[in-house]
Protein backbone atom coordinates (compact mmCIF):
# COMPACT_ATOMS: atom_id res chain seq x y z
CA UNK A 1 0.00 0.00 0.00
CA UNK A 2 1.10 3.19 -1.04
CA UNK A 3 0.73 6.50 0.96
CA UNK A 4 0.39 9.76 -1.26
CA UNK A 5 -0.32 13.29 0.46
CA UNK A 6 -2.28 16.19 -0.39
CA UNK A 7 -1.99 19.50 0.03
CA UNK A 8 -5.04 21.70 -0.37
CA UNK A 9 -8.97 20.77 -0.45
CA UNK A 10 -9.48 22.67 -4.01
CA UNK A 11 -11.44 21.31 -7.29
CA UNK A 12 -8.25 20.16 -8.68
CA UNK A 13 -6.99 18.45 -5.17
CA UNK A 14 -10.50 16.65 -4.74
CA UNK A 15 -10.03 15.57 -8.41
CA UNK A 16 -6.47 14.16 -7.90
CA UNK A 17 -7.50 12.54 -4.53
CA UNK A 18 -10.81 10.88 -6.65
CA UNK A 19 -8.32 9.82 -9.06
CA UNK A 20 -6.00 8.42 -6.68
CA UNK A 21 -8.50 6.64 -4.61
CA UNK A 22 -9.74 4.89 -7.35
CA UNK A 23 -6.67 3.37 -8.00
CA UNK A 24 -5.29 -0.50 -6.38
CA UNK A 25 -3.24 0.00 -3.58
CA UNK A 26 -3.58 3.16 -2.95
CA UNK A 27 -3.65 5.33 0.00
CA UNK A 28 -4.79 9.54 0.14
CA UNK A 29 -4.35 11.47 3.02
CA UNK A 30 -4.78 15.39 2.54
CA UNK A 31 -3.74 18.17 5.14
CA UNK A 32 -3.64 22.01 4.71
CA UNK A 33 -0.10 22.51 6.94
CA UNK A 34 2.92 21.04 4.74
CA UNK A 35 4.39 20.58 8.59
CA UNK A 36 1.31 18.70 9.26
CA UNK A 37 1.35 16.47 6.08
CA UNK A 38 5.20 16.06 6.50
CA UNK A 39 4.82 14.30 9.62
CA UNK A 40 2.91 11.21 8.10
CA UNK A 41 5.20 8.06 8.04
CA UNK A 42 6.08 6.42 4.56
CA UNK A 43 4.98 9.27 2.09
CA UNK A 44 5.59 7.90 -1.48
CA UNK A 45 4.69 11.05 -2.97
CA UNK A 46 3.35 14.69 -2.28
CA UNK A 47 0.73 16.70 -4.14
CA UNK A 48 1.24 20.08 -3.36
CA UNK A 49 -2.19 22.24 -4.01
CA UNK A 50 -4.00 24.98 -2.44
CA UNK A 51 -4.44 28.39 -2.96
CA UNK A 52 -1.62 29.50 -5.95
CA UNK A 53 -0.61 32.72 -3.68
CA UNK A 54 0.71 29.99 -0.74
CA UNK A 55 1.52 26.82 -3.04
CA UNK A 56 5.07 27.84 -3.47
CA UNK A 57 5.65 28.28 0.67
CA UNK A 58 4.58 24.73 0.82
CA UNK A 59 6.10 23.81 -2.31
CA UNK A 60 9.94 24.95 -1.01
CA UNK A 61 8.84 23.38 2.31
CA UNK A 62 7.94 19.64 0.64
CA UNK A 63 11.26 20.12 -1.09
CA UNK A 64 13.40 20.90 1.57
CA UNK A 65 12.38 17.42 3.07
CA UNK A 66 13.57 15.55 -0.09
CA UNK A 67 10.00 14.22 -1.52
CA UNK A 68 8.91 13.30 -4.43
CA UNK A 69 6.61 15.92 -5.49
CA UNK A 70 4.03 16.46 -8.24
CA UNK A 71 3.05 20.58 -8.34
CA UNK A 72 -0.52 21.86 -9.20
CA UNK A 73 0.75 24.11 -11.86
CA UNK A 74 0.96 27.19 -11.87
CA UNK A 75 2.69 27.50 -8.50
CA UNK A 76 2.57 31.35 -7.65
CA UNK A 77 2.06 34.12 -9.87
CA UNK A 78 5.53 34.03 -11.25
CA UNK A 79 8.76 31.71 -11.61
CA UNK A 80 10.23 32.58 -8.66
CA UNK A 81 9.12 29.44 -6.26
CA UNK A 82 10.77 27.28 -8.99
CA UNK A 83 13.88 29.19 -9.07
CA UNK A 84 14.53 28.93 -5.40
CA UNK A 85 13.53 25.46 -5.15
CA UNK A 86 16.07 24.63 -7.62
CA UNK A 87 18.85 25.69 -5.53
CA UNK A 88 18.03 22.94 -2.97
CA UNK A 89 17.01 20.28 -4.90
CA UNK A 90 20.94 18.52 -5.33
CA UNK A 91 21.28 18.73 -1.56
CA UNK A 92 17.82 17.42 -0.89
CA UNK A 93 17.67 14.75 -3.58
CA UNK A 94 13.81 16.20 -3.84
CA UNK A 95 12.20 15.25 -7.49
CA UNK A 96 9.24 17.86 -8.50
CA UNK A 97 7.45 17.28 -11.74
CA UNK A 98 4.50 20.35 -12.89
CA UNK A 99 1.16 18.68 -13.18
CA UNK A 100 1.88 20.36 -16.87
CA UNK A 101 0.46 16.89 -18.82
CA UNK A 102 -0.66 18.57 -22.29
CA UNK A 103 2.98 17.64 -23.95
CA UNK A 104 2.57 14.33 -22.72
CA UNK A 105 -0.88 13.58 -24.91
CA UNK A 106 -0.29 11.18 -27.75
CA UNK A 107 -1.60 13.98 -30.13
CA UNK A 108 1.15 16.58 -29.36
CA UNK A 109 3.44 13.47 -30.06
CA UNK A 110 2.57 13.22 -33.35
CA UNK A 111 2.27 17.20 -34.20
CA UNK A 112 5.72 17.07 -33.05
CA UNK A 113 6.43 13.81 -34.78
CA UNK A 114 4.95 15.74 -38.17
CA UNK A 115 6.39 18.94 -37.26
CA UNK A 116 10.19 17.43 -37.12
CA UNK A 117 9.51 15.25 -40.17
CA UNK A 118 8.32 18.09 -42.91
CA UNK A 119 4.89 16.28 -43.30
CA UNK A 120 3.45 19.87 -43.40
CA UNK A 121 6.17 21.62 -45.78
CA UNK A 122 7.34 24.73 -44.48
CA UNK A 123 6.19 25.96 -41.16
CA UNK A 124 3.71 28.32 -41.62
CA UNK A 125 1.95 29.40 -37.92
CA UNK A 126 1.00 27.07 -34.27
CA UNK A 127 -2.23 28.27 -32.86
CA UNK A 128 -3.43 27.43 -29.44
CA UNK A 129 -7.51 27.84 -28.39
CA UNK A 130 -7.55 27.47 -24.86
CA UNK A 131 -11.15 27.88 -23.02
CA UNK A 132 -10.52 29.38 -20.03
CA UNK A 133 -13.54 29.64 -16.65
CA UNK A 134 -15.23 33.22 -16.05
CA UNK A 135 -13.48 34.84 -13.97
CA UNK A 136 -10.40 32.98 -13.92
CA UNK A 137 -6.71 35.14 -14.42
CA UNK A 138 -6.36 34.51 -17.74
CA UNK A 139 -2.87 35.26 -18.38
CA UNK A 140 -1.10 34.31 -14.90
CA UNK A 141 -3.51 30.52 -14.85
CA UNK A 142 -5.13 29.74 -17.56
CA UNK A 143 -1.75 30.42 -20.31
CA UNK A 144 0.48 29.79 -17.75
CA UNK A 145 -0.95 26.39 -17.74
CA UNK A 146 -0.50 25.02 -21.17
CA UNK A 147 2.01 27.64 -22.17
CA UNK A 148 4.92 24.51 -21.94
CA UNK A 149 3.37 22.88 -24.92
CA UNK A 150 4.28 25.77 -27.11
CA UNK A 151 7.75 25.44 -26.12
CA UNK A 152 7.59 21.48 -26.16
CA UNK A 153 6.54 21.84 -29.98
CA UNK A 154 8.78 25.24 -30.85
CA UNK A 155 11.45 25.78 -28.09
CA UNK A 156 12.81 29.16 -26.42
CA UNK A 157 10.91 31.88 -28.19
CA UNK A 158 12.47 34.94 -28.36
CA UNK A 159 9.02 37.56 -28.47
CA UNK A 160 6.19 38.05 -26.78
CA UNK A 161 3.57 40.25 -27.70
CA UNK A 162 0.16 40.30 -25.78
CA UNK A 163 -3.63 42.30 -25.97
CA UNK A 164 -6.59 41.68 -24.02
CA UNK A 165 -10.33 42.41 -23.67
CA UNK A 166 -10.77 44.34 -21.87
CA UNK A 167 -7.32 45.91 -22.23
CA UNK A 168 -5.01 46.18 -19.05
CA UNK A 169 -3.04 43.65 -17.03
CA UNK A 170 -5.98 41.65 -16.30
CA UNK A 171 -8.38 41.26 -19.33
CA UNK A 172 -11.52 39.10 -18.50
CA UNK A 173 -12.86 37.53 -21.86
CA UNK A 174 -9.98 36.96 -24.15
CA UNK A 175 -6.48 37.07 -24.39
CA UNK A 176 -4.31 36.81 -27.72
CA UNK A 177 -0.65 36.11 -27.39
CA UNK A 178 1.50 36.12 -30.42
CA UNK A 179 5.06 34.43 -30.07
CA UNK A 180 7.94 34.29 -32.18
CA UNK A 181 11.12 31.90 -31.94
CA UNK A 182 14.86 32.52 -32.33
CA UNK A 183 14.25 31.56 -35.85
CA UNK A 184 11.31 33.61 -36.61
CA UNK A 185 8.05 30.95 -36.20
CA UNK A 186 5.31 32.37 -35.18
CA UNK A 187 2.58 30.69 -32.30
CA UNK A 188 -0.49 32.31 -31.74
CA UNK A 189 -2.73 31.81 -28.18
CA UNK A 190 -6.24 32.23 -27.68
CA UNK A 191 -7.24 32.39 -24.01
CA UNK A 192 -11.08 33.39 -23.73
CA UNK A 193 -13.87 32.71 -21.49
CA UNK A 194 -17.00 31.93 -24.28
CA UNK A 195 -18.08 28.45 -23.58
CA UNK A 196 -19.04 27.50 -27.24
CA UNK A 197 -14.87 27.70 -27.50
CA UNK A 198 -13.06 23.85 -27.73
CA UNK A 199 -10.09 23.63 -26.91
CA UNK A 200 -7.74 22.61 -30.08
CA UNK A 201 -4.13 22.75 -31.03
CA UNK A 202 -3.33 23.78 -34.73
CA UNK A 203 -0.39 23.48 -36.44
CA UNK A 204 -0.21 25.00 -40.22
CA UNK A 205 2.35 24.01 -43.00
CA UNK A 206 2.69 24.86 -46.80
CA UNK A 207 1.37 21.31 -47.50
CA UNK A 208 -2.07 21.43 -44.68
CA UNK A 209 -2.74 21.47 -41.17
CA UNK A 210 -2.94 19.50 -38.71
CA UNK A 211 -5.66 20.30 -35.83
CA UNK A 212 -5.73 18.46 -32.70
CA UNK A 213 -9.06 18.63 -30.65
CA UNK A 214 -9.43 17.91 -27.47
CA UNK A 215 -11.51 18.59 -24.19
CA UNK A 216 -10.09 20.89 -21.61
CA UNK A 217 -9.84 18.05 -19.07
CA UNK A 218 -7.47 16.11 -21.76
CA UNK A 219 -9.58 13.00 -20.40
CA UNK A 220 -12.38 13.19 -23.43
CA UNK A 221 -11.17 10.89 -26.61
CA UNK A 222 -9.49 13.34 -29.04
CA UNK A 223 -9.11 13.44 -32.68
CA UNK A 224 -6.19 14.61 -34.92
CA UNK A 225 -7.70 16.07 -37.92
CA UNK A 226 -5.83 16.62 -41.14
CA UNK A 227 -6.15 18.86 -44.14
CA UNK A 228 -4.17 19.05 -47.34
CA UNK A 229 -3.72 22.65 -48.89
CA UNK A 230 -4.02 21.58 -52.44
CA UNK A 231 -7.42 19.68 -52.52
CA UNK A 232 -10.58 19.17 -49.70
CA UNK A 233 -8.86 15.82 -48.38
CA UNK A 234 -9.31 15.41 -44.50
CA UNK A 235 -7.89 12.72 -42.29
CA UNK A 236 -9.19 11.65 -39.01
CA UNK A 237 -7.15 10.08 -36.35
CA UNK A 238 -8.44 9.08 -33.44
CA UNK A 239 -7.38 8.73 -30.23
CA UNK A 240 -8.83 6.92 -27.07
CA UNK A 241 -9.50 8.64 -23.83
CA UNK A 242 -6.75 9.50 -22.13
CA UNK A 243 -5.66 9.70 -18.16
CA UNK A 244 -3.48 12.66 -18.03
CA UNK A 245 -2.98 11.90 -13.88
CA UNK A 246 -1.88 8.76 -14.30
CA UNK A 247 0.93 10.10 -17.20
CA UNK A 248 1.79 12.83 -14.58
CA UNK A 249 2.14 9.74 -11.88
CA UNK A 250 4.46 8.41 -14.76
CA UNK A 251 6.54 11.37 -15.36
CA UNK A 252 7.25 11.11 -11.61
CA UNK A 253 8.42 7.57 -11.12
CA UNK A 254 10.53 7.82 -14.49
CA UNK A 255 12.25 11.07 -13.13
CA UNK A 256 12.97 9.63 -9.54
CA UNK A 257 14.51 6.64 -11.29
CA UNK A 258 16.66 9.40 -13.35
CA UNK A 259 17.71 11.23 -10.40
CA UNK A 260 18.59 8.43 -8.61
CA UNK A 261 21.08 7.56 -12.01
CA UNK A 262 22.13 11.12 -12.56
CA UNK A 263 20.76 11.31 -15.53
CA UNK A 264 18.78 14.45 -17.47
CA UNK A 265 15.30 14.41 -15.82
CA UNK A 266 11.89 14.07 -18.53
CA UNK A 267 9.68 16.19 -19.21
CA UNK A 268 7.73 18.18 -17.82
CA UNK A 269 10.46 18.52 -14.83
CA UNK A 270 11.25 21.60 -12.51
CA UNK A 271 13.18 23.42 -15.52
CA UNK A 272 10.11 23.08 -18.12
CA UNK A 273 7.75 24.46 -15.00
CA UNK A 274 9.88 27.60 -14.86
CA UNK A 275 9.92 28.55 -18.34
CA UNK A 276 6.22 28.32 -18.82
CA UNK A 277 5.76 30.47 -15.57
CA UNK A 278 8.71 32.89 -17.42
CA UNK A 279 6.66 33.04 -20.81
CA UNK A 280 3.43 33.73 -18.51
CA UNK A 281 5.47 36.87 -17.03
CA UNK A 282 6.65 37.86 -20.59
CA UNK A 283 2.43 38.14 -21.25
CA UNK A 284 1.57 39.86 -18.05
CA UNK A 285 4.77 42.71 -18.83
CA UNK A 286 2.86 42.61 -22.76
CA UNK A 287 -0.16 43.37 -21.33
CA UNK A 288 1.22 46.67 -19.16
CA UNK A 289 3.71 48.12 -21.15
CA UNK A 290 1.32 47.70 -24.28
CA UNK A 291 3.81 46.53 -26.50
CA UNK A 292 5.85 43.75 -27.98
CA UNK A 293 8.24 41.77 -25.28
CA UNK A 294 11.85 40.69 -26.30
CA UNK A 295 13.12 37.67 -24.42
CA UNK A 296 16.29 36.80 -23.46
CA UNK A 297 16.89 33.55 -21.99
CA UNK A 298 18.49 32.99 -19.17
CA UNK A 299 19.59 29.53 -17.91
CA UNK A 300 17.80 27.95 -15.09
CA UNK A 301 20.85 26.41 -12.56
CA UNK A 302 22.28 27.16 -9.53
CA UNK A 303 23.79 29.98 -10.45
CA UNK A 304 21.16 32.06 -11.93
CA UNK A 305 18.68 30.57 -8.59
CA UNK A 306 21.90 32.20 -6.50
CA UNK A 307 21.18 35.40 -8.09
CA UNK A 308 17.77 35.22 -7.76
CA UNK A 309 17.76 34.88 -3.90
CA UNK A 310 20.56 37.62 -3.68
CA UNK A 311 18.11 40.52 -5.62
CA UNK A 312 15.56 39.56 -3.17
CA UNK A 313 17.59 39.59 -0.38
CA UNK A 314 19.28 42.99 -1.45
CA UNK A 315 15.91 44.62 -1.99
CA UNK A 316 15.12 43.87 1.52
CA UNK A 317 18.22 44.67 2.83
CA UNK A 318 19.03 48.30 1.83
CA UNK A 319 15.08 49.47 2.63
CA UNK A 320 16.20 48.13 6.22
CA UNK A 321 19.64 49.91 6.60
CA UNK A 322 18.19 52.78 5.22
CA UNK A 323 15.78 53.17 7.94
CA UNK A 324 18.86 51.50 10.51
CA UNK A 325 20.46 55.37 9.69
CA UNK A 326 17.70 57.28 9.35
CA UNK A 327 16.60 55.82 12.96
CA UNK A 328 20.16 56.79 14.35
CA UNK A 329 20.71 60.63 12.77
CA UNK A 330 16.87 61.09 14.36
CA UNK A 331 18.10 59.69 17.85
CA UNK A 332 21.12 61.72 18.02
CA UNK A 333 19.29 64.56 17.09
CA UNK A 334 16.63 64.11 19.82
CA UNK A 335 19.42 63.54 22.48
CA UNK A 336 19.41 59.85 22.50
CA UNK A 337 22.82 59.21 22.55
CA UNK A 338 22.58 55.45 22.62
CA UNK A 339 20.72 55.15 19.16
CA UNK A 340 23.98 55.82 17.27
CA UNK A 341 24.82 52.16 17.98
CA UNK A 342 21.63 51.50 15.56
CA UNK A 343 24.13 52.05 12.33
CA UNK A 344 27.04 49.63 13.72
CA UNK A 345 25.16 46.85 11.60
CA UNK A 346 25.49 48.13 8.49
CA UNK A 347 29.14 48.06 7.75
CA UNK A 348 29.16 44.61 8.33
CA UNK A 349 26.13 43.68 6.08
CA UNK A 350 27.67 45.25 3.40
CA UNK A 351 30.56 43.59 3.89
CA UNK A 352 28.98 40.20 4.30
CA UNK A 353 26.23 40.82 1.39
CA UNK A 354 29.48 41.46 -0.96
CA UNK A 355 31.42 38.60 -0.13
CA UNK A 356 28.26 36.46 -0.46
CA UNK A 357 28.35 38.05 -3.96
CA UNK A 358 31.84 36.48 -4.77
CA UNK A 359 30.28 33.49 -3.74
CA UNK A 360 28.54 33.26 -7.68
CA UNK A 361 32.25 32.65 -9.19
CA UNK A 362 32.66 29.41 -7.16
CA UNK A 363 29.18 28.31 -8.46
CA UNK A 364 29.18 25.91 -10.93
CA UNK A 365 27.31 27.12 -14.30
CA UNK A 366 24.08 24.51 -15.14
CA UNK A 367 23.32 23.69 -18.97
CA UNK A 368 24.86 25.48 -21.96
CA UNK A 369 22.49 27.69 -24.40
CA UNK A 370 22.78 24.75 -26.67
CA UNK A 371 20.97 22.33 -24.56
CA UNK A 372 18.92 25.58 -23.46
CA UNK A 373 18.09 25.81 -27.47
CA UNK A 374 17.13 21.63 -27.70
CA UNK A 375 15.08 22.05 -24.20
CA UNK A 376 17.24 19.53 -22.52
CA UNK A 377 17.19 20.05 -18.86
CA UNK A 378 19.73 20.23 -16.27
CA UNK A 379 17.63 20.26 -12.93
CA UNK A 380 19.13 17.13 -11.07
CA UNK A 381 17.11 15.60 -8.09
Amino acid sequence: MTNTLILGDGAEERAWADWLRAQEDRRVLVASDPDEGLSIPDLDAIIVGGPIDARGEALRRVAADGRAIICLHPPGPNADTYYQVSMSLRETGAVIVPDTPLRLHPGVARLREALVGGELGEFRVLRLVIPAEPGEDLARVAFARVADVVLALLGELKSVNASGDPPGTEPEHELIVQLRDHQGRRAEARVSTDRAEAARLVLVGSHGSWTLEYGPSLEDPARLISRSASSDEERIEEFDAWDPRAAILGALSTAREAAQERRPLPSPNLLDGARAMELSEAVVESLRRGRTIDRHHERVDERTSFRAVMTSFGCLMFPGMLALFSASLAGRALGVEWAVYLAYPIPPVLIAFVVLQLLQLGIRPGETEQEADKGEPSLRG
